[in-house]
C-alpha cells in the first residue's frame, strides 16, 4: 500500500499529512477527512508528484490538495 505525503500549498516544505491509501489518488479525486465533532474536511487532488528522499534514495508520492467547501 503506497504512503502518500498530501500538501495543502505549492511552496509547503512540510505535509499537511502523510496517509497510507490503498491506490494513488488520482487528479479530481476528493478526500473527505474526519475532523471531530463528526464533520469532514473535503479537499481536491490537484497535482500529484513523485520526490526522492535523500535517505535511502527511495520515491515516495505526493499530493497537493485544495480544500473544497
Amino acid at each position: 500500500m503506497p504512503i502518500v505525503e498530501a500538501f495543502g500549498d505549492k511552496d509547503a516544505l512540510e505535509p499537511l499529512f502523510t496517509a497510507e491509501f490503498d491506490f494513488l489518488p488520482r487528479l479530481g479525486e476528493y478526500l473527505a477527512r474526519d475532523t471531530p465533532p463528526g464533520y469532514f474536511v473535503h479537499h481536491k487532488v490537484v497535482e500529484i508528484w513523485h520526490r526522492q528522499d535523500a535517505e535511502g534514495g527511495r520515491f515516495r508520492a505526493c499530493i497537493r490538495l485544495e480544500m473544497d467547501d
